[in-house]
């Protein structure tokens, strides 16, 4: 197995603070992780555009997004986020160094669509302060730390609810353009070696391998491209969508996403 690096050097967590609009190192509390996550969402997207680019050329280099300092380098210089395994590690490595007890966590999202064989699970963000358990997802964007605890939030754009099912606790969420799904969360203290292997495991297994995905939140919105649309909901809970053509999309990427062009132009067309 490839070495996987989790520490970052002062720099670059100096550098990715700066361009997450936070300018002094915050303090390792439940202020300062809400900080941080509102930053990331509204900053660091969720996105399979590098990934895309690799396998879609048959090339067997490591994943994007394998170490945090390929994550956050990318993401300084191209505007690139990254899936699940790639993102979570690199906010894991954030909050490590800035000195929050973060462990990762493994979930599997639950939906009617059929479970791909040798399924990777969706990665995750777990910060435990004194058994109080706080999740803080680069994939669903939920805009603020959401604690363990059953609870129903009927915010129009976020509007998780965390509940517990058959042993299990979950976070019920609504992804850009698709019906709500929960998030059950098999393993809220997993070994860190579980993600390079899923990582891996997740080269030509996902179910949105064939298009370009990408998703940021706003203030009050979350903007996103899926399946060729882009979707749009607005502050009232309500989405729009619409068509796009691959230059379109292109397009979105740059002057919505920022994108760097010479990247999005390496995007291939969608398959589905």
């Amino acid at each position: 197995m490839i070495n996987r690096e989790m520490n970052m050097s002062q720099a670059l967590a100096e550098r990715v603070l700066e361009k997450l609009g936070i300018r002094n190192f915050p303090e390792a509390s439940g202020t300062g992780l809400a900080e941080i996550y509102q930053a990331w969402c509204q900053s660091v997207p969720f996105d399979n555009i590098r990934k895309r680019i690799l396998t879609h050329n048959g090339s067997p280099q490591t994943l994007p997004g394998y170490t945090p300092s390929d994550f956050f380098l990318n993401w300084l210089e191209y505007g690139t986020g990254g899936t699940c395994w790639a993102g979570h590690s690199a906010l894991y490595a954030l909050l490590r160094y800035l000195g929050f007890p973060v462990r990762f966590g493994i979930s599997t999202m639950l939906s009617t669509r059929p479970q791909l064989k040798e399924s990777p699970g969706h990665g995750t963000v777990v910060v435990n302060f004194m058994d109080n358990l706080l999740i803080v997802d680069a994939t669903m964007l939920h805009g603020y730390p959401l604690p363990l605890i059953e609870q129903h939030s009927r915010h129009p754009v976020w509007g998780t609810h965390v509940h517990y099912s058959e042993g299990y606790w979950c976070i019920n969420w609504k992804p850009l353009g698709r019906p709500r799904v929960d998030c059950r969360l098999l393993d809220t203290n997993a070994p860190a070696s579980e993600f390079p292997r899923r990582h891996e495991l997740s080269r030509n297994n996902s179910h949105f391998d064939g298009a370009t995905l990408i998703r940021l939140a706003g203030n009050e919105s979350v903007t996103g491209i899926v399946k060729g649309e882009k979707v749009t909901r607005a502050s009232d809970g309500s989405e729009f969508r619409l068509t796009l053509s691959h230059d379109e999309q292109q397009k979105l990427l740059i002057e919505h996403f920022h994108i760097a062009e010479e990247v999005v132009m390496m995007i291939p067309e969608n398959e589905v």
